[in-house]
């Protein structure tokens, strides 16, 4: 797989937008550690695949002292945010950056949870959506967990379309102007979304348990699951 980047002035702001297209953004980040949190008063070793902006990041290493945590990203100018956030926290004694994919990462068994959140859009079919959990779970203990969020949904029926048009009506009056909401709309159906079942199927067959939605909103789902 080729290295990706984005768009500057999208970097830039990607936060800033998140927060008017994903309800209750910031608060996912707290979620997602909320679900972890039994091991706050142990040492961990987290994975955050696809650490973008550094959210996970700042989030777990201000709360969990004693948590050391490796991010990954393909995208350069992501690294570069995410690297001058953890400078501007002092967390760079406790957080390792990878410019690349997971892949490139060694397959021990030595982390103790890990988060995929906002990636899944990014993967375009099934296959390298199996072979993406399949890299994770070579690369978490027994037991571990995973937090993923991300978009979902079955665009053939009818519940669909209501959350869809309810998810645009959000958009527009959180503020966000209606031709940037009109390419978001365009830009999520191109990115090809995946059912409930799907993603469980895919999450079962590449080694992981107890699947549970903790977040839902229009569009957007949350899970946690266990490495078997």
């Amino acid at each position: 797989m080729s290295n990706i980047d984005f768009d500057l002035k999208k970097v830039a702001h990607y936060d800033d937008l998140a927060r008017k297209v994903v309800f209750g953004y910031d608060q996912l980040f707290i979620m997602a550690l909320s679900l972890l949190a039994e091991k706050q008063n142990e040492t961990a070793n987290v994975l955050i695949v696809g650490c973008g902006t550094g959210m996970e990041l700042i989030t777990f290493g201000n709360h969990m002292t004693n948590w050391k945590l490796t991010g990954v990203d393909p995208s350069e100018e992501m690294i570069k945010i995410s690297r001058a956030k953890i400078n501007d926290y002092g967390l760079s004694n406790r957080v390792t950056l990878h410019h690349g994919f997971i892949e490139s990462l060694l397959e021990a068994k030595e982390y103790d949870a890990a988060t995929l959140i906002f990636v899944l859009r990014f993967i375009p079919d099934d296959r390298r959506k199996l072979l993406l959990f399949q890299n994770i779970a070579k690369r978490l203990r027994s037991g571990a967990k995973l937090i993923i969020v991300d978009q979902y949904g079955d665009p053939s029926i009818d519940g669909f379309q209501y959350m869809s048009k309810a998810w645009k009506n959000f958009m527009k009056l959180g503020g966000t102007p209606t031709e940037l909401v009109n390419k978001i709309m365009v830009q999520a159906i191109e990115q090809n979304f995946v059912t409930e079942r799907e993603l469980q199927n895919l999450l079962l067959e590449a080694g992981f348990e107890k699947i549970t939605r903790f977040y839902n909103s229009f569009v957007h789902g949350g899970w946690v699951v266990q490495k078997k």
